[in-house]
């Protein structure tokens, strides 16, 4: 949207309820991740992920990432 002109001042705010809570510190990046996943797909009803599945959803980053990279490599 860059060069164009805007009028945001009438735009609402949204804010989904109940919305996922992180519990731990070392989960903000994956939590915002996740959450911003759900807003990509427009998945938002409830936002299907809790404090409980970061463990599972840091692991399946991990292997998106992985996959990526090795998949970028054999590209090059």
């Amino acid at each position: 949207m860059k060069g164009r002109d805007l009028d945001t001042a009438n735009w609402s705010l949204r804010y989904p309820d109940p919305c996922p809570q992180q519990g731990s510190g070392d989960d903000y990046v994956i939590f915002t991740c996740k959450y911003m996943e759900c807003l990509a797909c427009r998945d938002t009803q409830g936002f299907p992920f809790t404090q409980d599945d970061m463990s599972s959803v840091r692991a399946r980053f991990a292997v998106h990432l992985i996959k990526a990279y090795f998949n970028a490599q054999e590209c090059s």
